[in-house]
């Protein structure tokens, strides 16, 4: 009888510790993806393999686990003294009420010609993002996207902006004296979704730059979309 219950002890202390092994395991994997999620470098670097495009191009917006992507422009305003360089990428979709009832074909339909008619005398609908990066030397100064609605859809407001922090940016030239020869692609994380998709915090992309000028914030925000 005392050998009996030894091996039933015997038996239950090895499942115990499979067991424990088994939650070890299961703890470790999960310190292991968000490590790898936290692990995102932020970096700004040269890349000579990089092959220059054109300035219409798309964002690639997901959630890790839906895509979707949207055309967009690029203009840029260097600061040959300082050596720096503004790049703006501008895209519309539509608002949030129209993505809410409207076909996934319809809202990949490009708005994007609004952008370059907002001094028109008409009522423009849709979110105007301005996606924007300096560069100061081989630094990243700051990103921003700047959203302007036609619609007060951003806590009862028509404008916002979001501040983003987690860059993987690769770039032709830290000289930016010559405005054609800086061009790159990118991929951020941002804080709150781009608005496109549910929780599109990704966002990859590329830019070719002109010597052009760019929106500032104030003027994104003073923009009138109405009649």
């Amino acid at each position: 009888m005392k050998k009996y219950f030894q091996i039933i002890f015997l038996v239950i202390f090895l499942i115990s510790c499979r067991n424990d092994e088994k939650v070890n395991v299961e703890r470790n994997e999960k310190k292991l993806k968000i490590i790898s999620k936290d692990l995102f470098e932020n970096r700004l670097k040269i890349d000579s393999t990089l092959i220059k495009k054109n300035a219409f191009d798309l964002i690639v917006l997901s959630n890790s686990k839906d895509s979707d992507s949207i055309i967009s422009v690029c203009n840029c305003e260097k600061d040959k003294k300082n050596n720096r360089i503004k790049i703006q990428l501008k895209t519309v979709i539509p608002t949030q009420r129209e993505l809410d009832t409207m076909s996934i074909e319809s809202r990949k339909k490009s708005r994007l010609l609004k952008v370059f008619s907002l001094d028109l005398n008409r009522e423009l609908k849709g979110q105007f993002k301005f996606l924007t990066l300096v560069f100061k030397d081989s630094l990243v100064q700051s990103i921003n996207l700047y959203s302007k609605s036609s619609e007060n859809e951003y806590n009862g407001v028509d404008f916002d902006s979001i501040f983003i922090d987690k860059y993987n940016i690769n770039v032709s030239t830290f000289d930016y004296s010559i405005a054609s020869n800086v061009f790159g692609d990118f991929e951020l994380r941002l804080p709150r979704g781009f608005g496109l998709i549910k929780n599109d915090t990704i966002v990859k992309g590329k830019f070719v730059c002109n010597n052009w000028i760019i929106s500032e914030s104030n003027e994104i925000k003073r923009m009138n979309l109405k009649n």
